[in-house]
């Protein structure tokens, strides 16, 4: 019985209360005339074989949906977002209009408006984008020496524009001179300003409601395979003493990151809140509350071109206030003089702000 399998069996056909059997072989096949019970017992012997030699049937496995397969979920303007959690949180009601001045990036004369200026060779202002007819594009392929240089040379036009108009994009040429040619760069890149400090780009301040729960948000998409970032840095302002006198600078109190992953060429939408009032930043022991609130965007490795648009800043909500505790006043006798020495000063931001 060796080789029999399923497609092996030759139904019986019955006639005259006999039953015909063919059994295959390698040569041929053996017919066998059978009567009554010899030919149920035969055919129960024949079935029993080739039920034995059917294949087990494998478990059912789980279907996991490619990366196609998904389905996006779609904001009203045709925007995907990045995932479920920022399509929850655009769901939120804003209590305020987008304190980002000028967040899609649409108006300006020389570079928008509300934000710091393009340099013309790691930061553009571009058409297209997904809000309006303007965008941002950040490029991180040019040597870190030549992005430093010529960001002093725009650091300092800016500055000395300032001293001849409060608003530099009203002066009737662009105060920016012209960027150089671009230094071309070789593997393996780690000298390019991707490999290095990457690149920030900085809003206007934006004073800090006390206590305020915000939501921000952003489309970017990339035509490198890096991760670019957000940074939504909160400052205080403190009053220093210096050779000329007293100064007043803007310490690092609070950072809300939020990293635009996954990011490919097509545009997405990203979006978290946060709560600035948590800010566990002290300067002498004392704790440090943000006054202001900057947004910075950030690209770096890999290499490339990195669009955005559409930033957003939003309040969706309020902390309720922390009872103050009473004051309990000190025996005369257990009062401390005076520090006569000021405070440990906190270390600079490494990427400091064009100041207004």
């Amino acid at each position: 019985m060796r080789g029999l399998s399923a497609k092996s069996v030759r139904v019986p056909v019955s006639f005259a209360g006999h039953a015909m059997v063919a059994i295959p072989g390698r040569v041929g096949c053996l017919r066998l005339r059978l009567s009554g019970r010899a030919s149920l017992f035969v055919l129960s012997v024949l079935l029993a074989v080739n039920v034995a030699a059917l294949p087990a049937a494998q478990p059912a496995q789980p279907h996991r949906a490619s990366e196609k397969e998904k389905v996006q979920i779609v904001a009203a303007d045709g925007v995907p977002y990045d995932n479920e959690s920022s399509a929850e949180v655009m769901q939120m009601k804003a209590l305020s209009g987008n304190l980002v001045a000028n967040g899609s990036f649409e108006t300006g004369r020389y570079w928008p408006y509300g934000w710091q200026p393009t340099d013309g060779l790691t930061t553009f202002w571009e058409s297209g984008g997904t809000d309006g007819a303007r965008c941002l594009r950040i490029y991180t392929d040019v040597l870190d020496s030549q992005w430093k240089a010529r960001e002093d040379q725009v650091r300092a036009a800016f500055q000395q524009a300032l001293g001849k108009a409060p608003d530099p994009q009203s002066l009737p040429q662009n105060p920016i001179p012209p960027a150089p040619a671009r230094t071309p760069t070789s593997p393996p890149y780690y000298d390019t300003v991707a490999g290095l400090h990457g690149v920030h780009y900085r809003s206007d301040y934006i004073r800090c409601a006390p206590g305020a729960i915000y939501r921000f948000s952003v489309d970017a998409r990339t035509e490198a395979r890096g991760t670019p970032k957000v940074f939504i840095k909160g400052s205080c302002d403190q009053t220093v003493s210096t050779r000329d006198g007293y100064e007043t600078i803007r310490r690092d109190a609070y950072q809300a990151p939020i990293f635009l992953d996954p990011c490919d060429g097509q545009w997405r939408r990203y979006a978290r809140t946060f709560h600035p009032s948590e800010s566990k930043a002290t300067l002498g022991g004392k704790p440090l509350k943000p006054e202001w609130l900057q947004v910075q965007i950030y690209a770096y490795w890999e290499r490339g071109n990195y669009d955005f648009d559409n930033v957003r800043l939003d309040i969706v909500g309020a902390e309720p206030p922390e009872p103050s505790a009473p004051e309990t006043p000190k025996a005369e006798e257990t009062r401390k003089p005076a520090a006569t020495e000021p405070p440990p000063a906190l270390k600079e931001d490494e990427f400091p702000v064009f100041k207004r």
